[in-house]
């Protein structure tokens, strides 16, 4: 099993990269967990210009990345779900492909692309700690697939 997790965000080295890193070291038992943090000139640009512009560039970065399995996108308006159906949507996959938006989201047309489009939580919450809270529900559902105690 594949697992990719791509954000538009800035590669960095801080408390919350070391938090997604533990999580993709223990979740190496179970798949291949990647993170991809895409950024550039571009981005700062887009998001200069407003939502609109900013969106749209995000589109065209994360685009490659739709033809990888099952795509799921985070965004507040998606589906809450408990951390077994989050599992299930793991389940019997190839491979599965997670987006996290940039500072304004995703287009709603973005998210029409995508198979699913998931809530983490109705909380407001920075990326960084989107992120990790990501990790470790993917960390999570992989053991509970597994039967890994984990979950308890």
């Amino acid at each position: 099993m594949k697992i990719n997790v791509v954000s538009i965000a800035k590669p960095e080295k801080d408390c919350y990269s070391q938090l997604c890193d533990r999580f993709v070291k223990m979740s190496k038992r179970y798949a291949q967990l990647n993170a991809h943090d895409l950024f550039s000139s571009k981005v700062t640009k887009a998001q200069e210009n407003g939502p609109e512009s900013a969106q749209k560039l995000y589109a065209e970065l994360l685009a490659p990345w739709l033809e990888r399995g099952l795509t799921v996108a985070l965004d507040p308006v998606g589906k809450e779900m408990s951390s077994e159906d989050f599992a299930r949507l793991m389940a019997d996959r190839s491979e599965t492909t997670f987006f996290i938006g940039g500072a304004f989201g995703h287009s709603k047309r973005f998210l029409q692309s995508c198979d699913r489009v998931v809530s983490l939580s109705k909380l407001t919450m920075s990326h960084k700690i989107a992120k990790v809270v990501l990790f470790e529900q993917i960390y999570r559902g992989l053991t509970i697939l597994a039967g890994h105690p984990y979950h308890k």
